[in-house]
């Protein structure tokens, strides 16, 4: 259940990096056509892509990390660290 958590935190973490970069992307293709060497429409075209990417990848990102916290708050351990065990020394 613990890796299922931590998939899915990671996961949310993921769709928002793909959302802000997608955002990035947007505004370039639609100011691509419109600038010149005098003036720049970028800034007017990420504006036009507006609030609800921006809510959306904000949104993705918190879930990620609340998840992710409740898991650390649980004291699991994430699928990439494997825990050390510490074996005694069966010869002293």
């Amino acid at each position: 259940m613990n890796q299922i958590k931590a998939f899915m935190g990671c996961f949310f973490i993921a769709v928002s990096a793909f959302l802000y970069a997608a955002k990035h992307i947007t505004a370039a293709i639609i100011s691509s056509n419109m600038n010149r060497a005098d003036v720049n429409y970028y800034e007017g075209a990420y504006k036009i892509v507006g609030f609800g990417i921006n809510f959306w990848t904000i949104a993705s990102l918190l879930v990620g990390i609340v998840i992710l916290i409740s898991l650390l708050i649980q004291g699991a351990s994430f699928p990439f660290i494997k825990k050390q065990t510490i074996e005694e020394n069966p010869h002293q």
